[in-house]
């Protein structure tokens, strides 16, 4: 279960961030996983809510925007996204495409609570 490596990175990134910013806490931190990414949403979920407590994250709420398949057909230069695993260009029926997106994980916003002195 890779998840939980990919949570305490997430974490230490907002401990980062919130180190920078001279924040007592974060209220929320928004990510983008790509639909082929092989992460388990639900496992990402869990494991956030797991290991938040005691670090920076404690309050914190995870969103998580799931991301299509993109495809970009080679030979008409067509970008496509495809909701099934067939990974022919829609278009020209090419099998000459590259996948574009769909395996990524970005991190999109941390929220801070900056600290009121």
């Amino acid at each position: 279960m890779h998840e939980y490596s990919i949570v305490a990175s997430l974490i230490d990134l907002c401990e980062k961030e919130a180190k920078k910013h001279d924040a007592k806490a974060i209220k929320r931190l928004e990510i983008r996983v790509g639909r082929l990414s092989g992460i388990e949403i639900h496992f990402l979920e869990q494991c956030f809510d797991t290991f938040k407590e005691e670090t920076i994250c404690h309050d914190a709420t995870l969103v998580v925007e799931l991301c299509e398949v993109v495809l970009l057909c080679t030979s008409c230069h067509e970008q496509s996204v495809v909701s099934e695993n067939h990974f022919i260009c829609p278009k020209c029926h090419s099998e000459d495409v590259s996948m574009i997106g769909g395996q990524e994980l970005h991190v999109k916003s941390i929220e801070i609570i900056e600290d009121v002195r």
